[in-house]
């Protein structure tokens, strides 16, 4: 992987996905870009694309990230792991990102619902309730 490839990853995972405005950003031939996004796909630098959405716009306008602290004993003795839990907790609809984190906390996730009232709800009958779960902790963005 060279400079060209960077830009392009960088100019990828900023929004940009034309091909003809990263070969006009770059300032070389279409068929250059194509052959390496292509080949970045293939050694699955690039995993996908993802459009970016308002969510305000569409009807959420509540961001929140919620840091959840687990009982990594309890796991154990059901035979699940942090990742399993992780895949369990980003499955909830309202989750758009979950990742394993050092520190305080165990898990980071990023919520974002309708109103602080359909926040509530997720936390407690969603994440609240999976077994594993001790303790949240709620950052709503203003």
């Amino acid at each position: 992987m060279d400079s060209i490839d960077e830009s392009i990853i960088s100019l990828v995972d900023s929004g940009t996905i034309k091909y003809s405005t990263i070969s006009k950003k770059l300032g070389m031939p279409l068929s250059t870009v194509h052959f390496r996004i292509r080949r970045l796909e293939k050694e699955n630098i690039i995993e996908g694309y993802k459009g970016k959405i308002n969510w305000k716009n569409a009807g959420s306008s509540v961001l929140a990230f919620i840091f959840v602290n687990v009982d990594v004993d309890l796991l154990k003795r059901i035979h699940k792991t942090q990742q399993h839990l992780l895949k369990e907790l980003t499955a909830i609809s309202y989750v758009k990102e979950g990742y394993i984190i050092t520190g305080d906390a165990d898990i980071f996730l990023k919520v974002i619902a309708k109103d602080t009232e359909e926040l509530g709800k997720v936390l407690l009958n969603a994440i609240d309730s999976k077994e594993g779960v001790v303790k949240t902790k709620t950052m709503v963005v203003l």
